[in-house]
This record gives C-alpha cells, sequence and structure tokens, in this order.
C-alpha cells in the first residue's frame, strides 16, 4: 500500500517463486519429493546397493549402466554411448576401458566408421551384468515383498516418467 498526496493505492507484485510459497500444495509435494528422493539416494547408495555390483572391479556404478545399456540396445559407438548416458567422451572411453580390459565388452572398429568404435557387450559381461542386476534385485524384492503388483508397477511407472522428465531437463 503506498501513499501519495492524499491518495491512497495498492499494488500487487507476483514474484517468481510465489507459487513455491511455504504452505502451498505446490511447495508441500515439491518439497516432499526433493526430502524422498535425497532419502531414497542415500538409502540406495550407502546401504541397498554399495557393495552389490559382485566380483569384478571393472563393474562399479559407473561402470553399470554401460553394461545394461549395451543389454538392451546391443552394440552402439563410443559416441553414441556418450550420448545416451549423459557423460562426457573421456569418461565414456575410460569406463569401456576398464570393461574391455576385464573382457566384459568387446571394442572393434566400426563398420561405417573407420575413424569410430564400436562398443559390444560379450558373453562374460552379460554374466556380469545379470549377476549384479540379481544382486540388486534381492533388496528391492525383500522391501516391496508385501507391495501389491499394482503399486510396484505404478511406482516404477512414475520413477520411469521421472527419470525420461530429468534427462530432458539436463540436456
Amino acid at each position: 500500500m503506498t501513499a501519495s498526496a492524499g491518495v491512497t493505492s495498492t499494488t500487487t507484485t507476483t514474484r517468481p517463486d510465489d507459487s513455491l510459497r511455504q504452505g502451498s500444495p505446490e511447495q508441500d509435494s515439491l518439497q516432499q519429493l526433493e526430502k524422498q528422493v535425497t532419502l531414497l539416494v542415500r538409502r540406495t547408495m550407502e546401504s541397498v546397493w554399495s557393495g552389490g555390483y559382485g566380483p569384478h572391479e571393472a563393474v562399479d556404478r559407473y561402470t553399470y549402466p554401460v553394461l545394461l545399456l549395451l543389454d538392451e540396445e546391443g552394440p552402439h559407438s563410443l559416441t553414441a554411448l556418450t550420448a545416451k548416458l549423459g557423460v562426457s567422451k573421456p569418461t565414456a572411453s575410460r569406463q569401456v576401458s576398464r570393461l574391455s580390459r576385464a573382457g566384459l565388452v568387446e571394442v572393434s572398429p566400426h563398420e561405417r566408421d573407420p575413424r569410430s568404435v564400436s562398443v559390444a557387450l560379450t558373453r562374460a559381461g552379460a554374466a556380469a551384468r545379470d549377476e549384479v542386476r540379481q544382486a540388486r534385485l534381492a533388496p528391492l524384492r525383500e522391501v516391496m515383498e508385501h507391495w501389491p503388483e499394482d503399486d510396484r508397477d505404478a511406482l516404477a511407472g512414475l520413477l520411469d516418467r521421472f527419470n525420461t522428465d530429468l534427462e530432458l531437463f539436463v540436456r
């Protein structure tokens, strides 16, 4: 409210964060989501999956996604891996080198581009991926054994949507 020459007027200023004010439904749900994502990441990284990468030293939380991608989509060029994993080319190259030295992926000249390489999952890589997946599924099974299938499906669908939107956001 301002006063000028005996005239009183009311001005309303809308700030960009007004929709996220304390106590608003959107703020409450976003704060709850932020808290739950933080807890989820901490709990899964520290206690649930911290040791669940099997006997291969080459397989860890950074290289496991490479094995998953190659298993689900087949051979990729290093450039395609870089894009799909959302990492730099040097990072992807280091990850692939570790997996290659362990015999879990095979790196060969790309059939259409002699300047590029193709990265493919080996049988040993598929076996390592299976072993890691089973080790990671065990705690999920135990935690969610009392959940109805519909609830598990709903959570998986919402997390898929959330991860898809996050991927689009960071690009």
